[in-house]
């Protein structure tokens, strides 16, 4: 399955990994959105009452001599180390799910304790922060399956107990942090989970933290010997074995065979005609998984229909502050080029029913989010699975010519980059070669809002256009909405990056100096900003790309390449000079201000120019020059000599020509939009990631669209991110590491 590749969050690399493990800590809790609300002690008191009556409760308490006095006599009262906690908690809660009959024949749970029992826990990509809980709720069912070659780890568990000494108990922010790290790894490994619970435990007191697609919350903590009642009620609903109650999307289900482990499964939706349909997963090509907590949790399923044809099921969820994807692509049907729908589901359910009331929460505490679910049809695999020029300037060139039907339909895509854009299907006509997917982001050019303007963290970094990318430094009522030049720009940025990053023949390159210019695109916005600028407009810059080209590529695409640079350069250069007019245009709506009309009056001049630059470049890769099958040891073009100033004076220009930097893991392996192939969806690997220097660099994805808008006053140092559609290719489970994001 096509998809992206995220970089995880790093701090210095001459820090040991105790300081890393706290960072991914860090980031674990600021996952999970702004200020994450503490919850009345109602809402903890009023879940799972239907699970158990107080008399079953009494008689229980009354019968087990599991309570005495007012306390649980298998808890100890002073305990030297929480791992003495571990052992007599275990066996409260089994006791307790043994007297309540909380599991079946077809469906069981089973309190362990992880200090005892071996747990697995594979770190995600490259993360530090690999501990276990300390207790783990073993389950099976249909949506649980064992773990490689383990007896227990996060594909086979409803819910995680942490213990610690009341004594260190003091700082919820730590237990936020720890329940977090918990929390996403559940997500991932259960890709149908609609929400996650987990109970803290000290000696004496429990508090309940809960997780979904709006954030967290948490419960104030109670003293569980003095109301087991609460407790019992507790235990039972993250216990239980039926999967609504547990938080599992319940419209999808697998079979397991006799290892335990997954064999089949089955997604149901609704089709066009609002009638119930069934899919079945396609278990050899595992789902695409976000690795964020909050945000719209992309999950995409690869599926068939009864007659073996391929789509592929979106599920998100989604706040009210952006168009739906599903009305865009309803306005894009049949544009050559662009993603088909099949169906959709809105209003699937709500993050606000799980919660319970939020009257009392800050404003900015809560956003709400809904599920919904788009049926697409399958396309073939990114732009970057090629193996001649030829196939990329197809692609590239009828992706942009999509962009420009899309447009006609008055929409702007806002973030073109590698995943989204997608092979056709085999033997795809001119029109359909490459296809662009994924309009998470896109909007409405005719219906501007103020959410519309353009924005650092909206796209992927390392394609974003100068202008977005100077919204970084711009006052909020000067910044203009974004619109298709900046999309017109990322794709030229694209094709760069293909250029630099890969052979003619689809293999990766050869490493080169001007691949630090790749990583650079990658830092944060301002050094993004500065470095793009200088290769825009650097002679030296362009003599240097055609020179470390490889000869594949030359004799079809280095004269597009200057072209198209030179080009791209001359329309930054006008935006440039009309936003630095003192007197702009009129306001457009609310607030925002309308320079670039003149500009945009040439909206066929633009993309004839470009389409007609890759026509010429398509024949000449058509004609099959000796060029194009040069092989690596061929002699290279001699470097240009340049004169000293080849950085125009009017804008700022980086302090070096060139960043030093080395180009990451995530550009230097076989794909951008990598996940390590696996050979089971229930052990996510990702490709090494090299270390950069600063917890803020090496992002792939600068974005918050997974957030969609999130108010403005909630400080957000790492928001969840979010990576393209994909579509099914490969037998992976697509597992992405939200990026961090000033």
């Amino acid at each position: 399955m096509s998809s992206g590749s995220d970089t995880t969050f790093w701090v210095d690399a001459s820090d040991s990994l105790e300081e890393k493990a706290l960072n991914e800590l860090a980031q674990d809790a600021q996952d999970v959105g702004g200020d994450v609300p503490e919850t009345d002690a109602l809402w903890a008191a009023s879940l799972y009452s239907d699970l158990a009556t107080d008399a079953a409760i009494g008689g229980y308490l009354g019968e087990s001599g599991e309570s005495h006095s007012g306390r649980w006599r298998r808890v100890p009262e002073s305990p030297k180390h929480k791992s003495e906690l571990s052992g007599p908690l275990s066996n409260v809660v089994n006791s307790i799910i043994e007297h309540f009959s909380a599991s079946g024949p077809d469906a069981a749970c089973e309190a362990v304790d992880t200090h005892t029992a071996p747990f697995k826990c594979e770190a995600v990509h490259t993360a530090y922060f690999s501990a276990s809980p300390d207790i783990a709720v073993k389950a099976s069912g249909p949506s649980f399956s064992y773990p490689n070659e383990a007896f227990l780890g996060f594909t086979n568990v409803s819910a995680c107990f942490i213990t610690k000494l009341h004594t260190n108990a003091s700082n919820v922010l730590d237990d936020l942090a720890q329940t977090a790290g918990f929390a996403k790894k559940m997500f991932i490994y259960q890709p149908n989970r609609l929400f996650v619970r987990s109970l803290f435990l000290t000696e004496n007191q429990a508090r309940l933290f809960h997780f979904d697609r709006s954030g967290a919350q948490y419960t104030p903590p109670f003293d569980f010997h003095r109301k087991p009642h609460m407790f019992i009620r507790l235990v039972l609903g993250l216990c239980t074995t039926k999967e609504k109650i547990l938080g599992l999307n319940d419209s999808i289900q697998w079979s397991t065979g006799s290892n335990g482990r997954k064999v089949n499964g089955t997604l149901k939706t609704l089709d066009s005609g609002n009638t119930i349909i069934t899919y079945n997963l396609m278990m050899s090509e595992c789902p695409f998984v976000r690795t964020g907590i909050c945000g719209r949790g992309t999950i995409c399923w690869p599926v068939t229909n009864a007659h073996g044809e391929k789509f592929v099921v979106k599920d998100q969820w989604i706040t009210g502050s952006r168009t739906p994807q599903f009305e865009l692509l309803a306005d894009a049907k049949h544009l050559p080029g662009v993603c088909h729908m099949v169906s959709y589901q809105d209003n699937r359910t709500q993050t606000k029913e799980f919660r319970g009331s939020t009257d009392t929460f800050d404003k900015d505490a809560f956003q709400n989010r809904r599920a919904t679910r788009i049926v697409m049809k399958a396309y073939g695999p990114s732009i970057e699975k090629f193996s001649s020029p030829e196939q990329v300037l197809s692609a590239l060139r009828d992706a942009i010519a999509a962009h420009r039907a899309l447009l006609s339909r008055n929409i702007v895509h806002r973030d073109i980059s590698p995943g989204n854009v997608l092979w056709g299907a085999p033997g795809a006509k001119e029109g359909s070669r490459g296809v662009l997917v994924d309009l998470d982001t896109a909007l409405r050019c005719n219906k501007l809002a103020a959410q519309d303007r353009a924005n650092f963290k909206i796209g992927t970094r390392m394609f974003q256009s100068l202008m977005v990318l100077k919204t970084w430094k711009m006052v909020q009522h000067e910044i203009p909405a974004q619109n298709y030049l900046d999309d017109l720009e990322a794709f030229f940025w694209l094709f760069a990056y293909l250029l630099l990053t890969y052979k003619a023949d689809g293999k990766q390159a050869s490493t080169n100096h001007m691949q630090g210019w790749l990583a650079s695109w990658l830092q944060e916005p301002s050094l993004a900003y500065y470095t793009k600028y200088t290769f825009l407009y650097s002679i030296r810059a362009a003599a240097e790309t055609q020179r470390l080209m490889n000869d594949g590529w030359r004799y079809s695409c280095a004269d597009l390449f200057v072209e198209f640079r030179d080009y791209m350069s001359k329309l930054a250069t006008q935006k440039e000079d009309l936003v630095s007019k003192e007197n702009g245009e009129p306001e457009v709506a609310d607030g925002l201000p309308n320079k670039f009309s003149t500009l945009l009056e040439n909206i066929d001049e633009h993309y004839d120019h470009i389409l007609g630059l890759f026509d010429i470049a398509l024949d000449k890769a058509k004609e099959g020059g000796k060029t194009d099958r040069a092989q690596d040891n061929a002699p290279s073009v001699p470097q240009t000599t340049t004169t000293s100033n080849d950085t125009p004076t009017k804008a700022p220009a980086p302090t070096k020509d060139a960043p030093t930097a080395s180009l990451p893991a995530a550009l230097s392996s076989s794909r951008s939009d990598q996940s390590t192939l696996i050979t089971s969806c229930d052990s996510p690997k990702t490709s090494p990631h090299t270390h950069s220097t600063s917890p803020r660099s090496s992002k792939w994805r600068s974005e918050e669209a997974e957030l969609d808008e999130w108010p403005t006053n909630v400080k957000r140092a790492c928001p969840p991110s979010r990576r393209s559609l994909g579509t099914v290719v490969e037998p992976t489970l697509q597992v992405f590491i939200s990026p961090i994001v000033s």
